[in-house]
C-alpha cells in the first residue's frame, strides 16, 4: 500500500482543479555563494535568506557498466560548477494514467540539493536529510523544493538526495551479486548511503555538523529510514530518525528474501527480452531506458510491490525490527501517521481511473487484500457503518496498513530503548469533506512541513500558517536536541510516560485548532483486531 507521495497528491489535486489558486511568490536572489565540495567548486544562489545549491553530484553517472552497480565516486570537474538547477530525476515511470514525468530524467541522476541559512558556514548546524517517497518507483528531490521555512526559522540545513528507483535501484541477479561481493538488490539504499557519506565529508562547508544528522522521510522514504537501521554501513551516518507514514513493521516495501528478489528480477529480465542467463546482465545494460521501463513489471500493477530491497547479508543484514532492536546507539525516533492515510490510495486506485467505490468494489477490495480473513474484516468494518464505501475502504487501509503497523514499530523501538515520540496528523489540507482527497490523507503533513512543491508555493494563512510553523518547529527542534519539545509548543510526551498515558496508545494528535496528547490511538484504529489478521 505504501506507494504514494506528495507528488501524486499534488498531481491529482491540480488535475482535479482542487489545488490552491495562487501566483508563485516573488523571490529575492543574491550573489551566488561559492564553496568547495568533493569534486570541485560549486556556485549556488542566495534566495530570500536561504543559500541554495542544487544538482550537486554525490556519485558518478550510472549508465553503461555502472547501471545496476553500486554508486561510484564522482569525478572532479574543472572550474566552478553552477549549482542553481535541480539535476535530472532518476529513470522512472509512474503508475497513474495520463500523468507524465514532472521533470527531465536520466541516468546521471545521483545528485543532492542543499538548503542552508545564508551565512551559516561559521557555525555548526543540524543536518536534516529527506528521503522522498514514491513507492520506490518514482519521485525526486526537485519535487520537494521548499524546505525554506524549516531552514530559516529552524536554523537547520536540509539536504535532499536522489536515489535510483524501480529495476535500476533494486534489480537482484546472481551475476550482480558476483560483481559486488554479494551486495544485491540494494543499490538504491547504497545510493542513499553514498549521499550520507558525501554529507559527512562536506556538510561543514555549508555550516553543517556531520555528527548531528537526522534522516527523515515519508512513505517509501520512511521505510528507507527504517532500512538504514538494518544496514550496518549506515550506523555512523545519522544520529536521529523521523519516520512519516512508512512503518518499519509489516511494511510492504520492507527488505525481503534474497531468493525471492532473484526470482522477481529474473521474471523482469524475461519480460524485456533478456531471458538468457548467460547474457542477461549485458542485455539489460545495453537496452534503452525506455525499454526497461516499458515492462508491466517496472510499474505498480497490482496489490503487491515488485521493487524493494533484499536482505542481501552485505548491505542489509537484518530485518527492520531487528535493526531497531540492535541499534546500540538508541537513536531518538519521531514517528507517526495521518488519520486518513487511505484517502490517497483510494484516489489513486479508483478516482484517478474513473471509478467511484461502491459496496461491491469495497467487498472485492477486502477479499483481494485479506483472503481467508476477509469475512472477519467485513464484519468488523461493515460498509453500512460508514458514510460511504470509499470511507470504509479508507479506514481499512489506514488501520491495517499504516496506523497499527506504526504502533507496532513504536512498541519495538520503545522495547529496544529508543527515546520515542509518536504523532497522529489530523489536519485536512483540502477540507474534511473533499470528494477526492478527504481528511488527512497519506502525505498531507508534507504540505505543512514544506513551503513549496515543484515551484508551487503552499499559501497557508492564519491558523493554518501558524500550524505549519509549529510542525516545522517540532521537526527542527528534534533535529537540534533529539526531543521535539520547545518553549511555547504543546507538550509532546515521549514513550514511555510516567503521567498516566498508556504507552501503547499515546500520540500527539496534531490539529491546527489545537494539538494535544491522546491515549486511545490503539483503540481508535482497532489494533488489537488487526494483530490477529494475516497481512
Amino acid at each position: 500500500m505504501i506507494r504514494s507521495i506528495a507528488r501524486t497528491a499534488t498531481a491529482l489535486t491540480v488535475a482535479a482543479g482542487l489545488w490552491f489558486a495562487c501566483a508563485p511568490a516573488p523571490v529575492v536572489a543574491g550573489a551566488p555563494p561559492q564553496v568547495f565540495v568533493t569534486g570541485g567548486a560549486i556556485s549556488g544562489r542566495a534566495v530570500d535568506g536561504i543559500a541554495e545549491y542544487f544538482g550537486i553530484p554525490f556519485a558518478a553517472p550510472t549508465e553503461g557498466e555502472a547501471r545496476f552497480a553500486p554508486p561510484r565516486p564522482v569525478s572532479p570537474w574543472p572550474g566552478v560548477r553552477p549549482a542553481r538547477d535541480h539535476g535530472p530525476q532518476c529513470p522512472q515511470t509512474g503508475y497513474l494514467p495520463g500523468i507524465p514525468s514532472l521533470a527531465p530524467t536520466g541516468e546521471d541522476c545521483l545528485s543532492i540539493d542543499i538548503y542552508a541559512p545564508d551565512g551559516a558556514r561559521d557555525r555548526p548546524l543540524p543536518v536534516m536529510v529527506f528521503f522522498h517517497g514514491g513507492g520506490y518507483l518514482d519521485g525526486s528531490n526537485s519535487e520537494y523544493d521548499g524546505p525554506t521555512r524549516m531552514v530559516a526559522d529552524g536554523d537547520v540545513i536540509v539536504a535532499i538526495p536522489n536515489y535510483r528507483l524501480g529495476p535500476f535501484g533494486f534489480l537482484a541477479l546472481p551475476e550482480l551479486a558476483a560483481e559486488s561481493g554479494g551486495a544485491v538488490g540494494t543499490v538504491a539504499i547504497q545510493d542513499q548511503q553514498a549521499a550520507l557519506r558525501w554529507l559527512r565529508a562536506n556538510a561543514h562547508v555549508f555550516g553543517g555538523d556531520p555528527d548531528n544528522v537526522t534522516i527523515f522521510g515519508e512513505s517509501a522514504g520512511a521505510v528507507s529510514v527504517c532500512t538504514h537501521f538494518a544496514a550496518p554501513g549506515s550506523d555512523d551516518l545519522f544520529a536521529k530518525a523521523i519516520i512519516q507514514s512508512g512503518p518499519c513493521a509489516q511494511a510492504p516495501l520492507a527488505p525481503g528474501d534474497r531468493a525471492d528478489a532473484f526470482a522477481r528480477s529474473q521474471r523482469y529480465a524475461e519480460s524485456v527480452g533478456c531471458g538468457d542467463a548467460a547474457t542477461r546482465l549485458a542485455c539489460l545494460r545495453a537496452l534503452p531506458v525506455a525499454k526497461l521501463l516499458d515492462s508491466p513489471m517496472a510499474r505498480a500493477e497490482g496489490k503487491d510491490p515488485i521493487w524493494f530491497p533484499a536482505v542481501d547479508g552485505v548491505v542489509i543484514t537484518r530485518t527492520l525490527d531487528a535493526g531497531l532492536m540492535g541499534d546500540v546507539r538508541k537513536a531518538p525516533i519521531l514517528t507517526g501517521t495521518t488519520s486518513a492515510e487511505g484517502g490517497l490510495m483510494v484516489a489513486e486506485t479508483d478516482y484517478a481511473r474513473g471509478r467511484i467505490p461502491d459496496a461491491a468494489s469495497y467487498e472485492r477490495f477486502v477479499r483481494q487484500s485479506f483472503g481467508a480473513d476477509a469475512d472477519r474484516v467485513l464484519a468488523r468494518y461493515p460498509v453500512d457503518r460508514f458514510p460511504s464505501p470509499a470511507a470504509a475502504q479508507i479506514t481499512v487501509i489506514t488501520d491495517s496498513g499504516l496506523a497499527c503497523p506504526t504502533l507496532s514499530t513504536s512498541r519495538t523501538a520503545r522495547d529496544a530503548g529508543h527515546p520515542l515520540w509518536q504523532y497522529e496528523f489530523d489536519q485536512a489540507p483540502l477540507g474534511a469533506a473533499n470528494p477526492v482527497l478527504p481528511g488527512a490523507f497519506h502525505s498531507a503533513e508534507l504540505y505543512y512541513l514544506f513551503t513549496r512543491f515543484m515551484g508551487i508555493p503552499v499559501p497557508w494563512t492564519g491558523a493554518s500558517a501558524a500550524f505549519a510553523a509549529q510542525m516545522q518547529r517540532w521537526w527542527t527542534t528534534f533535529a537540534h536536541t533529539g526531543d521535539p519539545n520547545a518553549p511555547g509548543s504543546p507538550e509532546w510526551q515521549a514513550w514511555p510516560t510516567s503521567t498516566g498515558y498508556d504507552p501503547d496508545g499515546s500520540a500527539l494528535l496534531m490539529r491546527a485548532t489545537g494539538s494535544a496528547m491522546t491515549d486511545d490511538f490503539a483503540a481508535r484504529h482497532d489494533c488489537a483486531f488487526w494483530a490477529e489478521i494475516d497481512r
